[in-house]
């Protein structure tokens, strides 16, 4: 099932990189904004529950497990970051306009929201091959603890033997 969901969140992840690239932050409306920014936040969200979910299945333990609860960690700070960095750039835009509604000219200091909202885009486009990758190793990961489970349950106890019994007295 993680598999499936870490497929969705790739999904959701492009979806979201592919508005930020279309449409200029001058021209994206506060609403639309917050909206891009809720968004990201909820791919974190789901990264961490998927995170969390998977940490407490016994294939975590196997170096297949533990190579996904990277790649699971790494698509939670990712969207993280995107979000942080949305943020920042509704922030910066807002600073910007009650700047210029005071000076009549934006003061510039650190990142334009444009750049903050390349930089949130640029992370995004790497979230569906880490999702990707995250799925292979766990679907494999929760193959061989299965196939171990499997092994484990049709191994049948040793009966006891003549040795292992205790002498009968006439």
């Amino acid at each position: 099932m993680t598999s499936l969901e870490l497929a969705s969140l790739g999904k959701d992840a492009t979806a979201l990189c592919t508005t930020l690239r279309s449409e200029p932050v001058s021209a994206t409306s506060w609403s639309h904004q917050v909206l891009d920014i809720m968004t990201a936040q909820d791919l974190a969200r789901r990264a961490l529950f998927l995170f969390l979910h998977f940490a407490e299945q016994p294939a975590r333990a196997r170096p297949e497990g533990r190579q996904a609860l990277v790649h699971l960690g790494r698509v939670a700070e990712s969207a993280q970051v995107v979000s942080g960095e949305l943020t920042a750039a509704l922030a910066r835009k807002a600073d910007n306009e009650r700047v210029a509604a005071l000076r009549n000219a934006p003061v510039f200091v650190g990142p334009s929201p444009a750049q903050r909202v390349a930089v949130a885009a640029g992370l995004l486009a790497k979230v569906p091959a880490e999702c990707a990758e995250g799925a292979k190793w766990v679907s494999a990961a929760e193959r061989l603890q299965a196939a171990r489970e499997r092994t484990a349950s049709t191994t049948s106890p040793t009966p006891a033997t003549a040795s292992t019994s205790t002498p009968r007295r006439r």
